[in-house]
C-alpha cells in the first residue's frame, strides 16, 4: 500500500511540474523572474513568417539574415521558458565583406541569446528609429543584433513581414544601441537605417 501511494505521489508531482502557465507573447504580460513553471509561448505562431533566409542587394552591398524560431527556450536552470527567434546575419559593403556569423546558424552548441541575432518581442508602435506605414494592430518583431567580436556592441532590428504580390519580404530597421562599449565610437558593423530583405 505505501508503494502505491509512493508512487501515486510521485506522478501528481510530475504531473504539477508539467503543467505550465502559459502567457502569450501577444500581451498576456510577462512571466514572473525565476519562474520555471511559466512559458511565454508564440501562440498564434507569429515567429514563423519570419524564419528563413533573407536578403538585401544595393549594386555591391548585401545584407542576408537567416532566422528561425526556438521554442521552450530557458536562459537558466531557474528561469521561465520561453519562445524566441533567433539567426545570424552576414553584410558585405562595397563588395568587402564587413561581417559574417552564417556559419553559426545551424551550429547545436549555440541556441537563444548566443546567436547574433535574438529576442522576441511584439512590437505595435513604431518607435523613434523605426517609423513606418504599419498600421497600430499590426504585429513587428524587436531583436537584439549583437556584433560577433565584441559583447559589449550592440544594436536593435525591428521586423516587418510584407506579402508583395506573392513575393515576401523582410522590412527591416536596423539601428546601434551600444551604451556600454569603452570606445564612444564604437557601433554595429551594419548603417542604421531601413533594408528591405526578400526570401530566398
Amino acid at each position: 500500500m505505501k508503494k502505491h501511494i509512493l508512487i501515486l505521489s510521485i506522478l501528481m508531482t510530475l504531473s504539477c511540474k508539467a503543467q505550465s502557465v502559459i502567457k502569450s507573447l501577444e500581451g498576456d504580460g510577462s512571466c514572473p523572474p525565476y519562474d520555471t513553471n511559466c512559458y511565454e509561448k508564440d501562440v498564434n505562431n507569429e515567429f514563423d513568417k519570419f524564419e528563413g533566409e533573407w536578403k538585401y542587394q544595393n549594386g555591391n552591398s548585401e545584407l542576408t539574415f537567416k532566422l528561425k524560431k526556438e521554442e521552450q527556450y530557458q536562459s537558466s536552470s531557474n528561469s521561465n521558458y520561453e519562445d524566441l527567434l533567433v539567426g545570424e546575419y552576414q553584410y558585405i559593403e562595397d563588395g568587402t565583406e564587413i561581417v559574417n556569423t552564417l556559419s553559426d546558424f545551424d551550429d547545436n552548441a549555440i541556441s537563444g541569446y548566443d546567436h547574433n541575432i535574438s529576442g522576441g518581442v511584439f512590437v505595435y508602435r513604431n518607435i523613434t528609429e523605426c517609423i513606418d506605414n504599419s498600421n497600430p494592430n499590426e504585429i513587428k518583431v524587436e531583436l537584439m543584433i549583437a556584433d560577433p567580436i565584441n559583447d559589449f556592441i550592440e544594436g536593435r532590428v525591428i521586423l516587418r513581414h510584407v506579402n508583395d504580390n506573392g513575393i515576401e519580404k523582410l522590412q527591416v530597421c536596423i539601428y546601434d544601441y551600444t551604451t556600454l562599449a569603452d570606445d564612444v565610437n564604437a557601433r554595429i558593423p551594419i548603417p542604421d537605417g531601413y533594408y528591405e530583405l526578400i526570401k530566398q
